[in-house]
C-alpha cells in the first residue's frame, strides 16, 4: 500500500477547502479557528496527521490527563523542533509557557496548529481557554479535531468559542466512488469491481476498515502473486 498519500476522497477535499478558506481569509477580521468533527475511523486524525507532515505544520493530540501546562509544554516542545530550536528544561506557569510560545508562533506566518481530542478539553476551562489564545493572540490557523458530538459539545462548553469558529467540517462515512477512488490510488494490486463493492458494503465505508481490508487483500494478492485480483481471488477473506 502506498505511504502518505492524501486522496481527494469527499472528505479531504471538505478539510482542504477549509483550509484553504482559513489561510484566504481577512486576518484582522477573522479568527482563523476551525472544527472538524464526525463519528470514529473515517479519516479525521489521519487527514490531519498527513497533511502535518507534507506540509511542516503541528499536529497536537490530547489526553484524558491533558492540563493546561502539560499542553503548553507540548506545544513549547514541537515548536522547537518545527524550527529547529534547542528544547531546553522550561519551567514556569502555563501562562508562562504559552507566553514563550505565541512568541514563537509570532515569527511563523501561516502556521496550522491541528489539536486532536479536543472533547478531552471540554471540562477543562483553562486549557479550552488556553487553545483558544492562540487564536485570539496570533495569526496561526487552529483546526480542532473531535468526536461526531463535539460540534454540540463545544457550542454548549463555551457559546463564544463557538462563535470564533470560522469553518465546520464534518467527516462523514465514505461513498462507493470514495472508496474506489481510495483504492485505485493507494493499493499496491488492480481490484475489480465486485471487490470494491464488497469492501464498501461489509466496512459500512469507514475509512479505518477500508485500509484494513485493503491490506489484507493485498497479502491475498502477494500470496498469489497476481497484480490484478478478483472477487473469486477473495471469496475465502468475503465468505469466511
Amino acid at each position: 500500500m502506498k505511504k502518505n498519500q492524501l486522496v481527494e476522497i469527499t472528505n479531504t477535499k471538505k478539510a482542504s477547502d477549509c483550509i484553504n478558506f482559513l489561510r484566504d481569509r481577512p486576518i484582522t477580521e477573522m479568527a482563523g479557528l476551525s472544527l472538524w468533527y464526525g463519528i470514529p475511523g473515517v479519516g479525521k486524525s489521519r487527514f490531519a496527521r498527513r497533511y502535518a507532515i507534507l506540509n511542516s505544520q503541528l499536529y497536537l493530540r490530547l489526553e484524558s490527563t491533558s492540563s493546561a501546562k502539560t499542553f503548553a509544554l507540548h506545544l513549547y516542545e514541537n515548536l522547537c523542533y518545527h524550527c529547529s530550536l534547542p528544547v531546553g528544561n522550561i519551567r514556569g506557569s502555563a501562562n508562562t509557557i504559552f507566553s514563550i510560545c505565541k512568541e514563537i508562533i509570532a515569527d511563523l506566518p501561516g502556521l496550522i496548529i491541528f489539536v486532536d481530542e479536543i472533547d478531552y478539553a471540554f471540562n477543562n476551562s483553562q486549557l479550552l481557554g488556553a487553545i483558544r489564545d492562540i487564536v485570539d493572540c496570533t495569526t496561526a490557523i487552529v483546526i480542532l479535531i473531535g468526536m461526531q458530538n463535539t460540534y454540540k459539545e463545544l457550542l454548549k462548553a463555551n457559546v463564544h468559542y463557538f462563535d470564533r469558529c470560522s469553518f465546520f467540517v464534518e467527516f462523514k462515512t465514505l461513498s462507493y466512488n470514495d472508496v474506489k477512488l481510495l483504492i485505485d490510488s493507494v493499493s499496491d494490486v488492480t481490484m475489480d469491481s465486485d471487490i470494491i463493492k464488497e469492501i464498501h458494503k461489509r466496512t459500512s465505508g469507514t475509512l479505518r476498515k477500508i485500509v484494513k481490508m485493503i491490506h489484507t487483500i493485498e497479502i491475498i494478492a502477494k500470496t498469489l502473486n497476481v497484480k490484478v485480483i478478483t472477487y473469486n481471488d477473495t471469496l475465502n477473506l468475503f465468505n469466511g
